[in-house]
């Protein structure tokens, strides 16, 4: 019985689909009938509608279709419709506008060859190497300049740098090298030491090494050739074996932080024990100095002027040093420093992303 009842049930709903199939093709009859009677109409009166015309007299022409908008995962972009000549002249430097990649264009322009030569006397002042004969079953490490485009937190352009660059990937373990760990510190700390300046209003000031691999010593025989555009008349055979690191190596970094590292020491300055680049150095009467050291930047505060001014001069007594003043820009957080406090953004971070 309850079989008959679900066969009875099926059959209902089939008749029902078919009633509504039916009603449905009528439906569409009616319509294209209308559409017929409105065309002959309109032919026999001696005019043609809009669509009759788009798609007789018009064949080859696109057919308007439905308004199509873009994915949500596009809303967020930019295409670039609707902007001005002079918006879209800027928009196109921006996308052209890069850093030389090749020695052969930057060679050209004044502006690259002066970085060259800055980076050039740079190594030779520091006495990074030396011109020699390549003994005899020693191998070459290969040298290329890299160039880039340094920009200010307003995203302005600061300075064009040229470096003269090792390609370290030749390097050999046991041979060319042995120890490449150096640490940098944390932004954590850095956002401590901000907070903590702040609370007791104290500055922050910042210093930047010039060439700071360059200063690393070597334990190595390191041999390099000898860099494009600057070859020695004469001796274009011979190479340069290197006393300090050149940027590139793969011991660059730790020569670096070895060497600043005894600095440190020797001025008498003591490390955090679980963050090696974090470093107090404290004078009778509660002065204290706070230091705070990122590959080749560095930033410092503490409770005593007298005391952040003898480390400034000791430092550029020891190393080749810019003096940036107050602490402006490190690490992509913007600093402005002023009577009020300490204001913290990453404006240019957010303009990039």
């Amino acid at each position: 019985m309850a079989l008959d009842m679900l066969e009875w049930g099926d059959s209902e709903e089939e008749d029902d689909e078919a009633k509504n199939e039916g009603e449905l093709g009528a439906e569409v009859n009616e319509n294209e009938e209308v559409g017929s009677n409105g065309t002959n109409e309109a032919g026999s009166s001696g005019t043609s509608s809009p669509s009759s015309e788009s798609h007789d007299g018009n064949s080859s022409g696109p057919v308007e279709g439905r308004a199509r908008r873009a994915p949500f995962w596009m809303q967020d972009y930019e295409t670039g419709e609707g902007l001005s000549e002079e918006e879209d002249v800027s928009a196109m430097m921006i996308l052209t506008e890069a850093d030389p990649i090749t020695f052969e264009e930057p060679v050209k322009s004044k502006k690259w060859r002066d970085a060259m030569n800055a980076e050039i006397e740079a190594i030779e002042r520091n006495k990074t190497w030396d011109l020699t004969i390549l003994p005899a079953g020693v191998k070459t490490i290969g040298v290329k300049w890299v160039f880039k485009t340094k920009l200010n937190e307003s995203g302005e352009i600061d300075k064009c740098k040229a470096r003269l660059v090792a390609k370290g990937y030749a390097q050999q373990y046991g041979i060319d090298y042995t120890e490449v760990y150096a640490p940098v510190a944390r932004l954590d700390t850095i956002h401590l030491i901000i907070a903590l300046a702040a609370q007791q209003g104290w500055s922050i000031f910042q210093l930047d090494v010039k060439s700071a691999f360059q200063h690393g010593e070597l334990s190595e025989e390191v041999f390099v050739q000898q860099p494009q555009g600057y070859e020695k008349k004469g001796e274009e055979h011979k190479v340069y074996k290197l006393n300090k690191a050149l940027y590139g190596l793969k011991q660059a970094p730790r020569a670096w932080y070895s060497k600043i590292e005894a600095y440190f020491a020797k001025e008498g300055f003591e490390k955090c024990y679980c963050e090696h680049t974090l470093l107090t150095k404290s004078n009778e009467g509660g002065k204290l100095l706070i230091v705070s050291l990122y590959v080749d930047d560095l930033i410092f505060t503490g409770n005593d002027m007298s005391m952040c001014e003898e480390f400034k001069k000791s430092m550029m007594l020891e190393f080749d040093m810019s003096d940036l003043g107050k602490m402006r820009y490190f690490l992509g957080v913007e600093v402005l420093q002023n009577s009020d406090g300490i204001y913290v953004s990453q404006r240019k971070y957010a303009h990039e992303v």
